[in-house]
């Protein structure tokens, strides 16, 4: 690695003086929901300059951009047009961006790490994704470039920081003040679009939320992790059966995505060119799916980032997944798909349905029960907590020393941990020890404790400091891929010399 970095980052600072500088980074419209609590509450806050800017330009995906700008005309949100002019004018203390995937979203000029190197605070609010539980989810989840490059990563529960915390190298940037997106369940009202309501006629509504055909690599294995879609097409022809059902269908925006596997894109496209012959199907790709949500009188879905926020709507679920394979859920989201009805089959459907058309009463204390625990601010406020939790974070960065870990508690780290006068350079401050040798845990080095190297996920630091060579390789394979810190803030002993001197 090329030490030619700052350990510590450098960012525009803040005076309690001025308002704070934050820019909302828009580009996918259906993302809104997830953040506009939130802007809501900077944008009625004095001590905030707020603003919007629309990132236009794309790299590789393109399907979820297409009517954004047309979304925030459509809501009266004024905003501004992506330049990086623009942002060196405003010099936003801090910018808020989704989605998390970088560089298949985004020009050089709009990286995070980009935005990040200009001074600006990266904030990152999830829109869902903290779902499986696979070798592959936990990448999307944890390890993103934007997940890496945040300063702050708001998630919904306590529960849900215990996922990060296991396997996000930049866990300490995370905290637990809710989600934004479950506001909107106790603040505002959602009414059906107007070409639904026409048509429902009185009927029930039952909301059918597909995620486009996934497929994964667990050890070389190819694996779909979505209903097979033959099911789907099944399910199409019962629908005449069910003309006292309406069926609002909610394909993912990449439902027929170029970038899905060629053959279920085909059966993809199939499907909804056959769902649209039936009169009480309506096939709803609006940018806000929450008029629909909101009014549903049943759910089916399988792998979604709504399938949290459906947990709270008080009507009956289907959770569909693949016969063959179960996606693993994160904990937190596990306890509420166990509260759900479930189904691989066409049986399993039409069970469901059977239910929905002849009101079949539902019991759902032990969602209730589920919700509690794995949502816990679910009063209308998460957005107003991540604003007030930004000031606070602003208000307490202060701190100008460099936080230390030397790793490899012997006889060479005693020895450069004096000769380099670790102790008293005022730029730096020792926070722990740590070894792989269980004997020495506990003790410690001039009162500093000597630490597992699994408690190194509880400890902020920004630089760690392998003290042996012979097993340096080693020691970074398993804090980085086993551990999960950040490879980022891990030196040889030899660069941080040259570090200490100011030669780096």
């Amino acid at each position: 690695m090329d030490y030619m970095f700052n350990v510590k980052d450098k960012y525009i600072m803040y005076d309690k003086k001025e308002k704070i500088r934050i820019v909302f980074m828009i580009q996918v419209a259906s993302f809104w929901p997830s953040i506009e609590s939130f802007y809501e509450a900077c944008i009625q806050d004095d001590r905030f300059d707020t603003r919007l800017i629309l990132i236009t330009e794309s790299s590789v995906e393109k399907v979820q951009m297409e009517n954004t700008r047309e979304f925030l005309q459509n809501n009266h949100l004024q905003y501004e047009i992506y330049s990086e002019e623009l942002l060196k004018i405003i010099q936003p203390h801090i910018a808020v961006y989704q989605p998390p995937y970088d560089v298949s979203y985004r020009t050089p000029e709009t990286l995070s790490i980009h935005t990040k190197k200009m001074g600006t605070r990266i904030v990152y609010v999830p829109y869902g994704i903290e779902i499986a539980d696979t070798e592959d989810a936990r990448l999307a989840h944890f390890d993103t470039y934007v997940v890496r490059n945040s300063w702050r990563i708001y998630t919904f529960s306590e529960m849900m920081r215990q996922e990060y915390n296991k396997y996000c190298g930049n866990r300490n940037a995370v905290r637990a003040c809710g989600l934004p997106k479950f506001d909107a369940y106790y603040n505002k009202q959602f009414n059906l679009n107007t070409q639904i309501a026409n048509r429902v006629k009185n009927r029930k509504i039952v909301l059918w939320k597909m995620h486009f055909p996934k497929i994964i690599y667990e050890e070389g294995v190819q694996l779909q992790v979505t209903p097979y879609l033959d099911v789907y097409l099944e399910l199409e022809k019962k629908l005449i059966n069910y003309q006292d059902l309406f069926f609002i269908v909610m394909p993912h925006p990449m439902f027929t995505s170029s970038t899905i596997p060629c053959e279920l894109a085909k059966k993809a496209g199939e499907l909804l060119s056959r769902l649209k012959g039936h009169e009480n199907v309506f096939i709803d790709i609006a940018q806000d799916y929450r008029d629909s949500l909101f009014n549903a009188d049943a759910i089916m879905i399988d792998r979604s980032a709504i399938m949290v926020e459906a947990a709270v709507c008080d009507v009956p679920i289907l959770y569909l997944y693949n016969q063959v394979y179960t996606e693993k859920m994160t904990p937190p989201i596990q306890m509420l798909v166990d509260t759900y009805n479930k189904g691989t089959t066409i049986e399993d459907i039409e069970k469901f349905l059977n239910q929905v058309a002849i009101n079949e009463t539902y019991d759902f204390s032990e969602r209730k029960i589920a919700i509690n625990k794995v949502l816990p601010n679910l009063d209308g406020m998460n957005g107003v907590r991540i604003k007030e939790n930004l000031i606070k974070g602003l208000e307490e960065e202060e701190r100008t020393e460099i936080k230390l870990v030397l790793f490899g508690a012997g006889q060479v780290c005693r020895y450069y941990l004096e000769r380099l006068h670790l102790l008293v350079d005022s730029r730096f401050k020792l926070v722990a020890f740590s070894d792989n040798d269980s004997n020495k845990w506990g003790e410690k080095i001039n009162e500093i404790s000597i630490v597992s190297p699994e408690k190194l996920k509880d400890i902020e630091f920004d630089l760690l400091i392998i003290t042996t060579e012979q097993y340096h390789m080693q020691i970074k394979r398993k804090l980085v891929y086993e551990l999960y810190l950040d490879e980022e803030k891990i030196m040889r002993l030899d660069y941080f010399c040259e570090y200490v001197k100011g030669n780096l």
